[in-house]
Parts: structure tokens; C-alpha cells; sequence
């Protein structure tokens, strides 16, 4: 009997033990910290705010379609809540592991492309976006709190905009929109938001490049950027289903050139052999941490393997193959 009494009594501080954990577990705060444009900082439990649930779903690079799922968390605009978010300022989300997007003032309203479920564009616009706690999809749950933009319709949206394991959101100037047409095997288009995605990815085989130079005036210039040979992967015809930014090594050992041009037309060319997996020849979107100004940007060649001072172009706005085999 004292046997069977003792069996029941540990039994009962197990599961107490195993209850407390559990409540311990589903009742911890999350919580991002939000930075207004004067340096201000607070930390908010999103557990705390009004929860919406709605459907979304997100195309990655390689045209792949994932979703779209049910998401349950708080506006983005509620937890904005407070601080001073107008037309002239953008949001930089940044994830616990270091990627970044920059969400302008009317991205974090909505105002994003759609696409069907074949990918195709759409409209812009969704209902809401929201910073999600969990999703309806068990393959889809992980990666929590994280930028969803959602709707009664479940929207598909560009998946670059779906910041996970969100740490910090910071108010900042707004940031200019812009494209880079690239041309070669086939076409296609760099904007700002899929270039900030491709320099901030921590998992990729194309890892961003810094590097500093001195100016005339004594003063450490600091650039961040990608390889060129990123965006040349884009349109050399060496992406696969599986995977995208794949330079193709063949076609660049058979011999082209590279042609990078300015918005007011002047260019510089390479051989597919100098800029074949060297991120010593990148293109630069910061300077000292900050979006290059208009005489530079919105991207400026740099680095240390340019043959020259005139290979450095600024305002960069066509990339083109040439002389193909």
C-alpha cells in the first residue's frame, strides 16, 4: 500500500513538474524591439496586442510556390504603434541571424505584388500584413515571429518581404525604389528589394562583400555589396528548378564579356574570366552603412580587382552579355 501511495505521489509531481513547464512554455513573451528615427528604443510583447488570422503565401526567387497557409499574429501597424511612421520614412526589419529588408512606407501598408497560383503577377496590394506568432501548416512553423502579408483571399507574395525570426524593426529615411535590367541568354530585372535580400542572405553561396578604400580626402569609404558575378548568374542560363544565382562555369570558360552601364550610358567591359566568381569586383548599394546618394547610386561598381579607376561605374543601370558562344 505505501508502495502504491509512493508510485502516486510521484507520479502527481511529475505531471505538475510537466504542467508548469508547458505553461511556462506557451506563456513567454515575445517580443521585438522597435527603434524610432531619433535612436529611441522599446521593446513590445506581441503576445500582447490583437491577433488576426488570414491566409498567405510567398514565391521565392526561383519562381517555387509555397502556401499559401494561415498565419495568426498582430498588424505590423499595431505593433508600430506609438511611434512616428510617416510617407518620408521607411522600416528596416532585421532578423536575429542579420538579414535585412527594408520596407518602405507603403510595403509595410500592403502595397506589394500578388501573384496566382502560377505565379503569374497579379495586383498590388494585400489587406494586411501581419508579424506572425504560428501558421495552420506544421512545415511552415518555424522561424517565428515573422513578416506574413495576408488576406481573406490568401494572397501570394514575393517571399524576400517574409522576414523570419524577427529581432528588430527600425524606423529610418525612406529609401528610393530602383531596377538594374540585366541581358544575356535570357532577361531580367534587379530591384532594390531582391538586391538587399541577395546581400543579407546568411545561408547562400553568394556571400555579400565589404570592403574599404580611402578618398582623396584621407576618409575611410566603406561598401557593401554583391559580386557582379551574382547578377550575371541571373541571365547566364546556369539556374536550375532547384536553385538560383547559379553561375554557369561552362559558358564562362567558353568566353564573353560583360558590359556594365551607367544611367547616362557610359560602360565597362570584362571578360567572363575576370568577373567568374570574384567578389572583389562587386556592385556596392552602402556606403558607411547608408543607401548611396545620387550621384553614385543606386548601385556603384567597386573594389579591389577593377582594372582600372574607369571601371568603376556609377549609377549602374544595365548589365549586358555580349558575344555569347
Amino acid at each position: 500500500m505505501k508502495r502504491q501511495r509512493k508510485l502516486l505521489l510521484s507520479l502527481f509531481l511529475v505531471l505538475v513538474i510537466a504542467s508548469t513547464a508547458w505553461a511556462g512554455f506557451f506563456s513567454k513573451k515575445v517580443t521585438v524591439e522597435v527603434i524610432d528615427l531619433q535612436g529611441g528604443s522599446r521593446q513590445v510583447d506581441l503576445g500582447s496586442l490583437p491577433s488576426l488570422s488570414q491566409g498567405g503565401g510567398f514565391k521565392k526567387t526561383t519562381g517555387t510556390i509555397v502556401g499559401p497557409s494561415t498565419f495568426t499574429g498582430p498588424r505590423l501597424l499595431d505593433v508600430l504603434s506609438g511611434v512616428d511612421f510617416e510617407p518620408e520614412h521607411a522600416l528596416e526589419v532585421t532578423a536575429s541571424d542579420g538579414y535585412t529588408m527594408t520596407l518602405s512606407y507603403e510595403q509595410v501598408h500592403g502595397n506589394v505584388m500578388t501573384y496566382d497560383r502560377d505565379g503569374q503577377a497579379m495586383k498590388i496590394g494585400v489587406p494586411d500584413v501581419l508579424i506572425a506568432l504560428k501558421t495552420s501548416d506544421s512545415k511552415l512553423n518555424e522561424g517565428f515571429p515573422r513578416i506574413v502579408f495576408t488576406g481573406p483571399d490568401a494572397p501570394l507574395t514575393d517571399g524576400h518581404f517574409w522576414v523570419k525570426e524577427v529581432a528588430k524593426m527600425q524606423v529610418v529615411p525612406a529609401v528610393a525604389q530602383w531596377e538594374i535590367n540585366l541581358e544575356g541568354l535570357e532577361k531580367a530585372v534587379m530591384d532594390r528589394s531582391t538586391f538587399e535580400s541577395t546581400a543579407t542572405c546568411p545561408v547562400t553561396p553568394h556571400p555579400s562583400r565589404k570592403w574599404e578604400s580611402e578618398a582623396k580626402d584621407g576618409s575611410i569609404e566603406a561598401y557593401e555589396g554583391v559580386g557582379l558575378w551574382v547578377l550575371v548568374s541571373m541571365v547566364d542560363g546556369g539556374d536550375s528548378p532547384e536553385g538560383h544565382y547559379r553561375f554557369n562555369r561552362e559558358l564562362a570558360e567558353a568566353g564573353y564579356k560583360v558590359q556594365v552601364f551607367a544611367k547616362d550610358g557610359y560602360v565597362a567591359e570584362f571578360s567572363s574570366e575576370e568577373i567568374a566568381y570574384n567578389n572583389d569586383i562587386f556592385l556596392a548599394y552602402l556606403k558607411n552603412g547608408k543607401p548611396l546618394d545620387e550621384d553614385d547610386g543606386p548601385v556603384k561598381l567597386v573594389g579591389p580587382g577593377l582594372p582600372s579607376k574607369k571601371h568603376s561605374v556609377k549609377q549602374v543601370a544595365l548589365i549586358r552579355l555580349i558575344e555569347l558562344p
